[in-house]
This record gives structure tokens, C-alpha cells and sequence, in this order.
């Protein structure tokens, strides 16, 4: 029987069950009936998969380090960075500082198969393969010219995808060699999630609601209640609220920056002095609470009208303008050629190029926070006027003013106020990116056969020498941001009472000079770029009685690289709207050695039809700090007890190199008004177990709790982003599995496999920065545990001189997940057909079991741990939703020309973590009822597709997604995105897809 290398393992097998990892297949035939054009949607159905908040066609996200736009994979919940993609065998382009593959610049229509490895397999191909690996297997030997056409609308706007392809092959020079071209455009219409309907016109938020009005799938109203600790009165959700008589529901709800300005945070009328109540009383402000007061005016500096503000009635629809689905454009060509010049020499080489453009768009711009303002600003009315004044007039002291690159001072009587004031400033139009990702790359080698050096001895050798170049380039424009500092210095009059560019307060208030003044476009730039030599030997070392020995050897040289330079808006955070984000640079270089052999133990003996024992080895040997010298293996063993029934199993150590944003990213040294060293004169706790502490650092004890280590306008410095010194990530992997193939029943194949894998030194923010590291130095009594370790004092001190505290990326977390995987397949001919007298069913189904996925997100508390398994939400885990089953099942007739597709897809049900993991770690008195949505209900989809082969060259298809157009669980202030999980759930209704295919011999 032919044998083929499946992805695993460099030694060839007959097929995906005998190899010694699980691999599960994804065949082109489910591509097409799935009418999939990004392959990256039909993998996350699959259950091994979960989905990316951020990435894919629901990924309406502005990101930094180059990753906006791209879709990723997530293999067991891992996260995108711990899976390999591979191509042919071979590792395909990166993309940002994370160095991941984008899944848009795979060519779904030239995909022959995909074949998905569990575990890690980092001893066969490298760095990365924590979680397991992803091989594309391309089509390639095409002769003759094959073009498709393909157009997929939603069910409730009808937006257009549309796919175009073209491939033309040939073979030449009496067949010796290959020639395969194929171009494809891709354009996907984007849609808003108004223009959705439904449940995605407005936002929704958790409130307590009143009980006749709750529901699962849609607002309530809001039921107010008085909080029995504190004695206000409040909507918030919890047992309050259930003990009230409301539930635990949502509400509709939006940002507080509404495109009224608004002043908030002032002194309440009740804790106002007399003075300031009766300047209040004449403003009309007796009432005024916390959340203060909103223009209403439509003008511009005119004395403005104004109300007092409710925070949860004062809101904006924040997804009034958000996309729901980005829009996408593809341009991609693909080549594949060979040319065998003897069965010692055959060279062969492929080459890519793809262009992807994805837009997205977001609501106008806000900015809420302290602010400088002139106390006769001519928004203000008199009475408010004096309001200020009198504010200005009883400032204590001097203060800082920061508003982005700016800073100034404020002073008692100066004519200038602090207030904290905000706006959403729809005048500035829509927020948008337009990411356009160009991605080459280039892989070229020779193999061929070697010979034998005996018959007993290195026989059947083989070789396979391959260089591959891969460079990917981004640039983001961004448009409708505002300058922070502008903002800031258009508010301000040259003197007090003059009339400023901008007037804040009030609906349309922005002039287009104001506008114009205080909005900035952005540019950021990302090169990504990967070389990899590799050459590999294979063939029979020598045979033993139960069988050849088989090997492979060779090397590998890899070079990483990546470069993300954002302009001087970004890299300031002077931007707001966007994230800021520093530049990154930074190369690895590793040299690396590999072997794998694969030994017959045993053969033809009661219950052991076979036996045999594999294991592989590779060390790596990188330029960094940290990552020496660094070994990972695996070894394992099948035993056929039966030609029917084959038991296998693996033990794997894999490891992951920091990327360069980890090693690299964003690098700097900063000072925060808002840390205090607790040695010093700010301290909260000055008690002598913290003493201790501080002079064990060096702080001299007279200094302790002094102005000489911090005093009251002293800034602590610290170092953020990424570590170079930073050490791979590990993980052990055990896979032990069963594949039962009945003789007796041919066409039928089944495994179950067990799958743990545990992943050490995850890299991380070291307790989510330096207030997190000074607040766990100090929480503890060893000098020398980790987080003080991380504080480097310069003559006692972190302030004003080369003190700091580090809180840059670190080995700090750790993962497990645990399941079982089962796969089924089964043919068979039936005596019935439309067209003859026979066909043939085809059934398969995939399922996972998760028993468990731990996060530990801080080795050095080994307690706090969060089994998210069975879970959604963010609190304590990843935020889809990770069910602890998900499968797909399909019923394929095949009847001649005409081929029907029933597929079913199951998604479990889910539990709201902030629920479910104090629960599992053994809290008490939980009820679920005090929750929204504690529970997600699980989710069946039903997709049918048929194609039908008109003649020899030309083949229709099409199909209808989501069949019985099932909506997602619907959310407040839980939901990732458009009040549910679209990335996870059918979000679209029905998908409707048809196709034709036209080729020529």
C-alpha cells in the first residue's frame, strides 16, 4: 500500500490512524460544501478549536504590533501564539510582532486537505507547537485551466462575499515536470450592527430589572432599589437586587461620553460647604450628585443650558456605526512547480503573494477625564461662572495638569479650573482603520533518493534540502483620532472670559476650526520576515524481524524578524480613540538538530499483531539570553493487539521561543502619578513587617516612611513591555488513544484519544504591572520572593535618579487542559440511486470532551487557579466561551453526479465563570440566580449543501449555513461583541452560498 507523510511525523504511515499523534483530517470537499472562503471559519467550527475575539470577519478591532485584521487559530484554547502553521510541511509566513500566521493568506480553494495534530510537536518541526500543529496540503500535479465563481450573502442585510479563482496547470518536457498557477480574488461587503437589526441595534448592559419585564433575549426596565450597606439608590445587579423583588437581567445602555459634554465628578451638593451650596442653589445644582451636570444647548459659545446628569439614562449607543462584519479585500496569487531531473534530483518550488485590505470602523472618538478650563469660559452661565470661581479660589495647591504630550500647572486664583469633563465628538466623524497586509513568500528545495550503502545497512535513503523566505508588510492608516494635548489647548482662552477655538459643551458645539485643530491621522507600519533552511535524511536503518527501522536526520537554520514603527501620535499617547503604542524591533537566529526513528519491537504473536516504539529528539540553540541549549523529545509506542484494534500513545516535550513583541515590545521606562512606593512618605501601610522589608531592599531605616524615599510630588519609575531575557515556554503532552478498524465491517474507522497537556513558564505581564509587583513585594515577609526581586532601588530609592521597579514580561503563568477527542468514520454503498442503481454514504463525526482548562496565571500562587472549562466571560478565563463538548457530524449521499451534505454542529452549554470558578474552587453560597445569564444554553446549527457535476467540466454547488437561522445567546455587559459571542455563535441568521466550477483537460 502507498504510504504518505502525515503531519506529526517525518516517517511515512499508510494513513491519518496510523499515525502515532491523533490527526484529524479536514478534506477539500468539506471546504467547499461549507462555502467557506476563509478557512479560518470553517477550523473554528471544528472542536478543537476555539475562536479569536479579535481576529476573523467579526473582528471589528483596532490593534497594535500589526495584528488588525488577521485572523488567527486557537488551538485547545491555548491562545493563537502556541500553534504552529505549517504549509506543505513547511512553515508558511508571519505577521506582526506575535510572529503568527494570518489564515486570510490561505488559498481555500487550492487546499487538497488540512490536517490537525494534538500536542506538542516541537521535536519534529520546532518552536511553537505547543498546543499542536496545523499543516495546509496544497493541490498541486493541475492540469488543464479551472476557473469558480462564488457568492454568499447574510439573511438579514444580504451583504455580498464574492470569490473569484483561476488555476491553470500543465505538465511539460514529456512529463518530467509541473507547472501550477492559480490566481483568486476575494471581496466581502461589510455591515454595521444596526444594519444587522434586531438584537444588535442598540447596546446592552446588565441592570436589575423589574421581574414582569426580564428576559433572556431582550431588554428589560431598569428596577431601582436601595442598597442596604450604603444606603443609595442603584440598578446594580447581584443578590440585592433578586432580594429587592427585581432580577438579575439588561438593560439598554452605552457610554457615559455622550456627544453632550458633560461635567462630572465635582463636590456633591450634599458635601458642599455652605458657601458653595448657595453659588450651587443659584446654578440650579442643588441635586447634583457624583455624576454631575450635561449641556443641552445646540449652539457654540453661547452661555450654555444644562440639566443634572444620570449616568445611566446620559449614554451613548456606542455599536451605532460599529461594523459587525469588516469588510475584506483578497488579492492572491499561488504557484507550484516541479521538475524531476532523475529520480536523484527532482527540484520543486512554490511562491505566494497575497494583498488583504480589511477596514474597520468604530463609533466617533471620546475623551473623559481631568481637564483645564478658563473659569469665565463662555459656555458657562454666570451662576456657573461663579461656581468656578469659587472652585479656583479654594484649590489647595499647586497640581499637575497631563493631557497627553502637555502638561501644565494649576494654581488657587490662577482663573483656571480642574474639572473632570468629557465628550463623545461626533463632529470628528467615524473612527477608522484601513489595514492593508502584503505578504510574499517563497520555499524552494531539492530531493530525491540516495541510494543504499547496503542491503542490510542505510538502505532506501532519501533527502530533502528546502529554503524558504517569507515577508510580511503592513500599514495601518487610522483616521478620526483627536489629539489629547490639542484638545487641551484649544479649550483654554488666551485670557480669562475669551472665547476658545473649541467649546466642549453641548450637542453640534465643534466648530469645523475646532475640528480641524484637534484631529489627527495616524500611519503605523509592521514588517514581519522569516528565513528557514532545512535538510532532512529518511530511509531504513536496518531491518529486524518484526520489521525496518526507520529514521530521519537533519538540520534546520531559522530567522525571525519583526519591526512595528508606529508614527509620533501613536508612540506618544497623545492619541485619543487609539491605543498607544511604543515601537518594537528585534531578530532571533536559531541553528537547530533534529532525528526521529520509528523501531518494529514485536510482529505476529498472540494479541500484539505489532508493535513498535518511536521517539524524536531536536535542540535549538537560539541567540537570546535565555534560550541555550534547549532540548525537546518525545517518544511513544503502537501496539496493534488485532488487525482491528490498535492502541497508541505519546509523551511529547514541546517548547515556544518569546516572540519579539514579548522579548522587544514597547520597551520603556516610565513614571506614574499613581504609584506609591511603600517605603516611603505615601505609604498606606507603615507598619514594621513592611519596614522590615524596606531596609532588607537597602532603604536606610531613618528613611523608612520618609519624603527622602518618595515624597508627596515624587514619581516612581518603572520598566514596561518586553523582557530579553525572557526563557521558552514548555510543555509536556500526553496522548494515548485507541483506533478500532473492523475487517469485518469495511469503510468503518474510529479513535479515542486522550490528550493533557501542560504548559510552564508561560510568558506574561508580571502582575499586571508595577502596582501589582510593589503590592505582592509587600504583601508577603520573604525579602527575596519573586516580586521583590524585581525592585532595584538606587540609594534606597525609585524615584528621581536609576531606581525602578520592572514590571515587563516575565515567565509567570502556566496552563493545563485535559480531554478526549473522538473521530468516526464510516462508507457504505446502498442499493438505491437517482441516477443508477447504486450510491454511497458517507458519515463522520468529530467531538472533544474537555475535562479541563486551567489558567494559572501567577506561578507563585499556586492555589489561585481557574479551571475555565465549561465557561465564558473574562473575569477568570478566555472570553468565549469554552464548552466542555463540541462536535460536528455529517451525512454525505453521494449518487452520481450529485453529492447532498447534512452537517450538524454542537456547541455545549456554558456557565458565566464569575460564577462557576469560585464554585469549583469550593465557595459557598452561591446561587446562580444572583447572575446574569449565568448559564448559556448549549446550541445545535444544522448547514445543508449539495453540488451536482452538470457534465465532465462543469459542477454547481451551493448551500444554506445555519438552516433553521438560530440566533446566538444574547448578553449584556458580558458579551464580547454585538451582545453575544459572534466569533463562538451564528450571529448572521442564514448564510446562503452558491458556486459554479468550469474546467478544461
Amino acid at each position: 500500500m502507498e504510504t504518505v507523510v502525515i503531519t506529526g511525523s517525518r516517517i511515512a504511515v499508510q494513513t491519518a490512524y496510523d499515525a502515532p499523534t491523533p490527526v484529524t483530517v479536514v478534506g477539500a470537499q468539506d471546504i467547499q460544501l461549507s462555502g467557506t472562503v476563509n478557512v479560518e471559519n470553517l477550523l473554528q467550527q471544528s472542536p478543537q478549536f476555539l475562536p479569536s475575539t479579535n481576529g476573523g470577519s467579526t473582528g471589528n478591532t483596532v490593534q497594535a504590533n500589526g495584528d488588525s485584521g488577521a485572523a488567527w487559530l486557537n488551538l485547545r484554547g491555548l491562545g493563537e501564539v502556541r500553534n504552529l502553521v505549517l504549509v506543505n510541511g513547511r512553515r508558511f509566513a508571519i505577521q506582526g510582532t506575535r510572529l503568527t500566521t494570518d489564515i486570510n493568506t490561505i488559498p481555500a480553494t487550492l487546499i487538497q486537505r488540512t490536517e490537525v495534530v494534538t500536542g506538542g510537536n516541537s521535536a519534529v518541526y520546532g518552536s511553537d507547537a505547543i498546543s499542536g500543529v496545523v499543516n495546509f496540503v496544497m493541490k498541486q500535479d493541475f492540469e488543464g485551466v479551472q476557473a469558480g465563481a462564488q457568492y454568499m450573502f447574510d439573511q438579514f442585510t444580504v451583504s455580498p462575499t464574492y470569490n473569484f479563482d483561476v488555476t491553470m496547470g500543465g505538465n511539460f518536457d514529456h512529463d518530467k515536470g509541473n507547472l501550477v498557477m492559480a490566481l483568486n480574488y476575494m471581496s466581502r461587503k461589510g455591515f454595521t450592527q444596526p444594519d444587522h437589526g434586531g438584537w444588535t441595534n442598540v447596546q446592552y448592559t446588565d441592570s436589575c430589572v423589574t421581574s414582569g419585564t426580564y428576559s433572556t433575549n431582550a431588554p428589560g426596565t431598569r428596577q431601582f432599589y436601595t442598597d442596604p450597606q450604603t444606603g443609595a439608590t442603584t440598578s446594580n445587579v447581584g443578590a440585592n437586587c433578586v432580594a429587592a423583588g427585581g432580577l438579575n437581567g439588561f438593560t439598554t445602555g452605552g457610554s457615559g461620553d455622550t456627544p453632550n459634554g458633560y461635567i462630572k465628578s465635582m463636590t456633591t451638593y450634599a458635601n458642599a460647604s455652605p458657601a458653595l451650596q448657595a453659588l450651587y442653589a443659584t446654578a440650579g445644582l442643588t441635586k447634583m450628585t457624583g455624576d454631575g451636570f450635561i449641556f443641552t444647548n445646540t449652539g457654540a459659545a453661547t452661555p450654555g443650558t444644562y440639566r443634572l446628569r444620570d449616568a445611566n439614562t446620559d449614554v451613548y449607543n456606542l455599536i451605532a456605526t460599529n461594523y459587525m462584519q469588516v469588510p475584506n479585500q483578497r488579492w492572491m496569487l499561488n504557484t507550484f512547480g516541479h521538475y524531476d531531473f532523475n529520480k536523484y534530483v527532482k527540484a520543486y518550488a512554490e511562491f505566494h503573494f497575497s494583498s488583504n485590505t480589511v477596514t474597520a470602523q468604530l463609533t466617533p472618538s471620546s475623551m473623559g477625564s481631568q481637564m483645564l478650563f478658563n473659569t469665565h469660559n463662555p459656555a458657562f452661565s454666570p451662576a456657573l461662572q461663579a461656581v468656578m470661581d469659587y472652585l479656583d479660589q479654594h484649590e489647595t495647591g499647586t497640581s499637575t495638569i497631563t493631557a497627553g504630550t502637555a502638561t501644565y500647572t494649576n494654581a488657587p486664583n490662577d482663573g483656571r479650573v480642574a474639572l473632570t469633563a468629557g465628550k463623545r465628538y461626533v463632529e470628528n466623524g467615524m473612527r477608522r482603520q484601513v489595514a492593508n497586509r502584503v505578504a510574499w513568500r517563497f520555499a524552494g528545495g531539492f530531493k530525491g533518493e540516495i541510494g543504499s550503502v547496503s542491503d542490510s545497512f542505510l538502505k532506501d535513503l532519501s533527502y530533502d534540502f528546502y529554503y524558504t523566505y517569507s515577508r510580511t508588510q503592513e500599514t495601518d492608516n487610522q483616521s478620526g483620532s483627536l489629539s489629547k494635548s490639542k484638545i487641551q489647548a484649544n479649550v483654554l482662552a488666551s485670557t480669562n472670559g475669551g472665547t476658545p477655538l473649541c467649546d466642549l459643551f453641548g450637542l453640534g458645539a465643534l466648530s469645523q476650526a475646532c475640528v480641524n485643530a484637534i484631529t489627527v491621522n495616524s500611519t503605523v507600519g509592521t514588517i514581519a520576515e522569516m528565513q528557514d533552511a532545512n535538510l532532512s535524511f529518511t530511509g531504513t536503518a536496518f531491518d529486524l524481524p518484526a520489521g525496518p527501522v526507520q529514521f530521519a536526520l537533519g538540520g534546520e537554520w531559522r530567522y525571525t524578524m519583526a519591526r512595528y514603527t508606529p508614527d509620533m501620535y501613536t508612540a506618544s499617547g497623545d492619541v485619543a480613540g487609539l491605543n498607544a503604542a511604543l515601537p518594537t524591533s528585534g531578530a532571533m537566529v536559531s541553528h537547530e538538530i533534529y532525528g526521529e526513528v520509528r523501531v518494529p519491537v514485536l510482529k505476529d504473536l498472540p494479541l500484539i499483531d505489532s508493535f513498535s516504539v518511536n521517539s524524536a529528539f531536536r535542540y535549538s540553540d537560539y541567540n537570546l539570553n535565555a534560550a541555550k541549549g534547549i532540548w525537546t523529545w518525545s517518544f511513544g509506542a503502537d501496539w496493534r493487539i488485532i488487525p482491528d484494534v490498535t492502541v497508541r500513545g505519546q509523551y511529547q516535550r514541546a517548547t515556544r521561543a518569546p516572540n519579539v513583541g514579548e522579548l522587544w515590545g514597547g520597551s520603556a521606562s516610565n513614571t506614574s502619578p499613581t504609584l506609591n512606593d511603600p517605603c516611603g512618605a505615601k505609604s498606606a501601610t507603615q507598619t514594621a513587617a513592611v519596614r522590615a522589608l524596606c531596609v532588607a531592599q537597602g532603604v536606610a531605616d531613618a528613611n523608612v516612611f520618609t519624603s527622602a524615599v518618595q515624597g508627596n510630588s515624587d514619581l516612581v519609575r518603572y520598566a514596561s513591555g518586553g523582557n530579553p531575557n525572557l526563557k521558552p515556554e514548555t510543555a509536556d503532552t500526553i496522548t494515548l488513544g485507541v483506533v478500532f478498524q473492523p475487517e469485518a465491517l469495511p469503510g468503518l474507522a474510529t479513535s479515542i484519544d486522550f490528550y493533557s497537556i501542560q504548559v510552564k513558564d508561560m510568558i506574561g505581564a508580571l502582575a499586571g504591572g508595577a502596582g501589582g509587583v510593589l503590592d505582592r513585594c509587600f504583601s508577603q515577609t520573604d525579602p527575596n520572593n519573586l516580586y521583590c526581586q524585581q525592585i532595584h532601588r538606587v540609594n534606597g530609592a525609585l524615584v528621581g535618579g536609576t531606581g525602578y521597579v520592572n514590571a515587563a514580561n516575565a515567565n509567570i503563568a502556566g496552563s493545563k487542559t485535559q480531554g478526549f477527542d473522538l473521530n468516526a468514520q464510516y462508507s457504505f454503498d446502498v442499493d438505491y440511486g437517482l441516477f443508477g442503481s447504486k450510491s454511497k454514504v458517507d458519515v463522520g463525526t468529530a467531538w472533544n470532551w474537555t475535562l479541563e482548562l486551567v489558567s494559572l496565571p501567577d506561578i507563585t500562587q499556586p492555589n489561585v487557579k481557574s479551571n475555565c472549562a465549561g465557561a465564558y466571560g473574562n473575569t477568570y478565563c478566555y472570553y468565549e466561551p469554552t464548552p466542555r463538548m463540541k462536535s460536528t457530524t455529517h451525512v454525505t449521499w453521494n449518487d452520481g453526479p450529485l453529492t447532498l451534505n447534512l452537517k450538524m454542529r454542537f456547541i455545549d452549554s456554558v456557565m458565566l465563570d464569575k460564577y462557576l470558578v469560585p464554585l469549583r474552587r469550593g465557595a459557598t453560597g452561591l446561587s446562580p440566580v444572583n447572575y446574569v445569564r449565568p448559564k448559556l444554553p448549549a446550541m445545535y446549527y444544522f448547514d445543508l449543501a449539495a453540488s451536482y457535476d452538470v457534465n465532465d467540466n462543469i459542477q454547481v454547488y451551493g448551500g444554506i449555513n445555519n438552516l433553521f437561522s438560530k440566533d446566538p445567546p444574547i448578553l449584556g455587559s458580558a458579551a464580547s461583541y454585538a451582545n453575544s459571542f459572534p466569533a463562538t455563535y451564528d450571529a448572521l441568521g442564514r448564510v446562503t452560498f452558491i458556486g459554479i466550477k468550469a474546467k478544461t483537460n
